[in-house]
């Protein structure tokens, strides 16, 4: 039987081998003849390029289509503008004034690297390295107006700022004072950028190590610093009170790889004062950790892949993360953990409304949402949509 199947195999291949040869044959003799095979190229019916890889409006019309792609948002288109054409500037903090003064904190400038928006191409080119002609690295502050338009630059502090991660003002300091975290510390600037008040960095720790990622205050005045695996607490004054946290996956303990450095620990963290609760971001080990403010340990909330950036709603009852891995927002019960069911919302990718590295977000009075992405090298601004879901509305926020 075997032998059997084994020739007919071979007669099947033989007689395949002979229809090509014959093809092979009939073409030579045609060219022989001067008759080649008939050619019929087709004149192009449409563009050369397909319009839908840089499709970005997605709003219904007429009650008909769209998507949801910015949850209950929609992108607000060419905002910001931009400095230089065809470039973007990093946003890794904002901090909102008003609507109509926006104060951002990034890395520089680069020239936008994606031809397309959508498709394989596109998401294939989304780790790709950007040549140093296209990009203009170095630590800066602007300031957007209502249309995104930058109406000022605070060049002057470049030389204090060896990196940039948050931007926020003090909400019970009465002048109202901009500190910015830098990885390796916390600068105090007045509000108008315009005199460097005070630098908070290692020679103010008795620790060996001084990571600052983020930062908030109490209601007394007290600052709180994360980073790396410890949350470090100065007096309103600028003393140092007390540092907690270690390595580790255990409760109470945070992740960190490598050196635990800027960028290898964790992140963001928020406090409520009027519920003695501090909530960290352990994006390491894909978790929030909650504690009351002297470091107590009180709660975990697991199996967030990557918390980067959160915000307490104004009434303190939620707490909103920015993923920046699932490039996702969540919105949380803050005294329980309890993910609120239909919040969940965001699109990967690069094109506008989408998200690549949820790095942090803020709204302004008017219900505006801000988000800077650090891979996308970006800000956003978005607007509530009328019809959007009320419970994806992250609203006024602590």
């Amino acid at each position: 039987m075997l032998k059997r199947t084994r020739s007919l195999v071979g007669a099947i291949v033989v007689v395949g081998v002979g229809a090509t040869l014959a093809a092979a044959s009939w073409s030579m003799a045609s060219a022989q003849a001067g008759t080649a095979p008939a050619q019929n190229p087709l004149p192009p019916v449409g563009p050369p390029v397909n319009p839908n890889l840089r499709h970005s409006t997605y709003s219904p019309v007429n009650g008909k289509g769209g998507q949801e792609v910015s949850g209950a948002y929609e992108v607000a288109k060419d905002w910001p503008q931009p400095v230089i054409e065809g470039w973007t500037i990093n946003a890794e903090g904002i901090y909102v004034e008003s609507p109509d003064r926006i104060i951002a904190v990034g890395r520089g400038t680069r020239k936008f690297p994606w031809t397309a928006f959508w498709g394989p191409g596109a998401f294939r080119s989304l780790g790709q390295a950007i040549a140093p002609a296209d990009q203009k690295r170095g630590s800066m502050i602007v300031v957007y107006d209502r249309s995104g338009k930058v109406i000022e630059s605070w060049d002057q502090w470049q030389s204090i700022l060896p990196d940039v991660q948050q931007v926020q003002a003090n909400p019970y300091d009465p002048e109202r004072h901009l500190w910015i975290a830098t990885g390796q510390g916390v600068v105090q600037l007045t509000r108008d950028g315009k005199r460097h008040v005070n630098t908070l960095d290692a020679m103010d720790v008795p620790q060996p190590r001084f990571v600052v990622e983020h930062f908030a205050w109490a209601a007394n005045g007290d600052l709180y610093t994360s980073g790396g695996y410890q949350i470090v607490r100065f007096s309103k004054d600028g003393k140092y009170i007390s540092a907690f946290g270690k390595p580790g996956s255990a409760p109470g303990e945070f992740g960190v790889y490598g050196q635990g450095l800027a960028g290898a620990g964790i992140h963001g963290v928020v406090i409520d004062s009027n519920r003695n609760r501090l909530y960290v971001a352990d994006r390491v080990n894909s978790r929030i950790q909650v504690f009351d403010l002297d470091g107590k340990h009180l709660d975990v909330w697991p199996n967030i892949p990557a918390p980067y950036a959160m915000r307490l709603t104004q009434d303190g009852q939620h707490l909103w993360v920015g993923d920046g891995y699932t490039q996702k927002f969540a919105k949380y019960e803050a005294l329980t953990g309890r993910l609120v069911p239909g919040s969940t919302w965001g699109t990967t990718g690069i094109a506008p409304g989408a998200f690549w590295g949820i790095h942090y977000f803020t709204t302004d009075r008017e219900g505006n949402l801000y988000v800077g992405e650090d891979l996308a090298y970006r800000i956003q601004k978005f607007v509530p949509r009328k019809d959007g879901n009320p419970v994806q509305i992250i609203g006024p926020l602590m």
